[in-house]
């Protein structure tokens, strides 16, 4: 697929990740603005594509992971194809042994069949699911509770996925030129400006733990991918009983 083919789910969540907010003046910043970007194209513009070119994706990476110095691979994909599971697991598996930090979306299915896509089943990576703020003081009495709006579920011992929570509801961050709010599918999509879109799902909760992990790499630059994945459980913040998951706490990670 051409490069020059604009997919408005991977400019929304580059942007979350490491977009520098030019276009707002700052106000729509990614997490970690001073990233550098490594674009690799498995999507056509409607983010459509096959599994099997995640595959090719991730090869090119691990063959040129020291060219570009590759640390952290971003996967706000998925798919419930079996048979596509041991290629993928083997794929994500490589990454992850030779030292780059692979962060997957944990899908959007609560609401119907609640499995963790593939590759976000892997045990061994990171596995990111969203949640949304809601008041319910009549059946928890607090002021707020954690409620997991799209986010798939998966327990199996000895593991359960996902493994951390960041913000996934109407997240703010750019536009791509050519988006067409017209085609199916999109009418929850809320546009700010000329420039800016809110998304919500998974997909957008993914990158912001991904910009998370480029500071804290930034910070401790030989941390190792396991080292990452313990300090993220380990820090994350777990201010309510009903909540299964830990959320994303920067601040604590990086200290």
């Amino acid at each position: 697929m051409p490069l020059q083919t604009f997919c408005q789910h991977v400019t929304h969540v580059t942007g979350i990740a490491c977009g520098n907010g030019y276009l707002s003046e700052g106000k729509y910043s990614g997490i970690a603005p001073d990233s550098n970007i490594i674009s690799i194209k498995i999507l056509d513009k409607n983010g459509q594509g096959s599994p099997l070119s995640a595959v090719k994706g991730m090869e090119w990476i691990l063959k040129n992971r020291h060219k570009y110095n590759i640390r952290i691979v971003n996967l706000s994909i998925g798919t419930q194809d079996k048979s596509l599971y041991a290629p993928l697991m083997n794929a994500v598996n490589s990454l992850w042994k030779n030292g780059i930090t692979v962060i997957a979306a944990s899908g959007n299915n609560m609401d119907k069949k609640p499995m963790v896509t593939i590759p976000g089943i892997n045990p061994r990576i990171i596995t990111v699911g969203s949640y949304e703020d809601f008041c319910i003081k009549k059946k928890f009495g607090q002021n707020s509770f954690i409620y997991y709006e799209r986010s798939s579920l998966l327990n199996l011992k000895p593991f359960s996925k996902p493994d951390i929570l960041a913000p996934g509801e109407n997240i703010a961050s750019v536009m791509s030129p050519d988006f067409d709010f017209s085609q199916k599918g999109r009418e929850n999509f809320r546009p700010i400006d000329d420039n800016y879109i809110e998304m919500t799902g998974s997909s957008m909760a993914t990158p912001i733990v991904s910009g998370a992990v480029a500071l804290l790499i930034e910070k401790e630059p030989n941390i190792s991918p396991d080292k990452i994945k313990e300090r993220l459980i380990k820090t994350s913040y777990r201010g309510n009983s009903a909540l299964k998951k830990g959320i994303l706490d920067i601040e604590k990670l990086l200290l």
